[in-house]
């Protein structure tokens, strides 16, 4: 969240990486807002019942994705990724940690950069895990296909390691 001055008696909030429905607040002085609630591009831009209840069920819920995401602890990163590199490689995965860097992107934060760890694989598991059966999308670099756990939430990491078994089988048939 940020706050700018968006001129003489009111101040402008942005709301950036909320995870939730494409929409916006208007605060400021009761007379400011009057007046801009009377402009004729106000019914235009109007947001529907639908919008107005998807903004309040995310900021009442406790976490978005998103919010957890951005927070996630780099120390927790690393450690996710240790036991579940050791998990695969245990069962024959070629499966190490790396440090990765995770960009946030997107019109909310274009070009920040967050620490993060990865579960690094040789770049060949990158299809079969895109094809899955629970498709998986990791990011190839330097011969490596990585997957990122800033993005996967820590629940599913048993279901994101049965993904790179069933990949490493598929990659094992002749």
């Amino acid at each position: 969240m940020a706050a700018g001055r968006g001129g003489p008696g009111h101040r402008q909030w942005r709301f950036k990486l909320l995870g939730g429905p494409q929409c916006g607040l208007l605060l400021g002085r009761a007379e400011l807002v009057r007046t801009l609630a009377r402009h004729p591009l106000a019914r235009a831009l109007r947001v529907d019942k639908l919008t107005l209840a998807a903004l309040e069920a995310t900021l009442n819920s406790p976490a978005t994705p998103t919010r957890s995401a951005l927070h996630a602890e780099l120390r927790e990163l690393r450690e996710r990724a240790g036991r579940l590199a050791a998990t695969l490689a245990a069962e024959g995965v070629p499966a190490r940690v790396v440090d990765s860097p995770a960009v946030v992107g997107g019109g909310g934060a274009p070009g920040m950069v967050l620490p993060s760890a990865a579960v690094a694989l040789p770049e060949a598991f990158a299809a079969p895990l895109r094809q899955g059966p629970t498709p998986v999308v990791g990011r190839t670099a330097d011969g490596s296909c990585l997957l990122d756990l800033r993005t996967v939430p820590a629940p599913a990491d048993a279901e994101l390691a049965a993904a790179v078994r069933l990949a490493a089988e598929w990659l094992a048939r002749p």
